[in-house]
């Protein structure tokens, strides 16, 4: 949780994959709106369709909206490239702090433990902001996000209309912040 806290503050954290690579994780700004588009354009059809449900137009108001939910990731390769794309948005309306995860990852990137760190972090700074639980909504089979979100506690699945809802509970938050926020948790 502690490297989680970091990415608050826009320090990047260097994480090395299961394949050997490595890659900066840190906060997106709206600067990265250009580089999050390139990767999308760099992604198969599949894995875009997995992560919206369809093939979005990566139109400037789209990419605003991906970098600037409350809580946006994205991962950077050494030659500094945005190689993947994590977000957390609070559900408007919901006063209980909800909250739905979503991560997108090159294809080139996949299958290394990226997808999995970028979810980690999510799961960790949702807990560290006062979340009460996260979710991720997916096409029906999807075991990545199943098998991920279970890492943390127990998970509920629930199906409608074509989609799986893959719930987590989350503990309440610590009592004491870790130092490593600074004022951008107090705000």
């Amino acid at each position: 949780m502690k490297d989680s806290a970091h990415l608050f503050s826009g320090s990047g954290v260097t994480t090395r994959l299961r394949d050997g690579r490595s890659v900066t994780v840190r906060a997106a700004t709206a600067r990265d709106a250009g580089d999050v588009s390139a990767m999308h354009l760099r992604c198969s059809t599949e894995t875009v369709r997995h992560r919206y449900h369809s093939v979005p137009p990566m139109t400037g108001r789209f990419l605003a909206q991906l970098v600037g939910t409350e809580i946006a990731l994205v991962a950077v390769a050494p030659n500094r490239a945005v190689v993947a794309l994590a977000n957390l948005g609070r559900d408007d309306g919901d006063a209980g702090g909800a909250g739905e995860l979503a991560v997108v990852v090159e294809d080139r990137w996949q299958r290394a433990g990226l997808g999995a760190t970028l979810l980690d972090h999510l799961v960790d700074m949702a807990r560290l902001v006062g979340y009460h639980e996260v979710y991720t909504v997916g096409l029906p089979g999807n075991r990545w996000y199943r098998t991920t979100l279970a890492r943390h506690g127990r998970t509920r699945l629930e199906r409608s209309d074509g989609y799986d809802a893959m719930r987590l509970s989350l503990r309440s938050p610590p009592d004491r912040l870790p130092e490593e926020l600074g004022a951008s948790a107090a705000a």
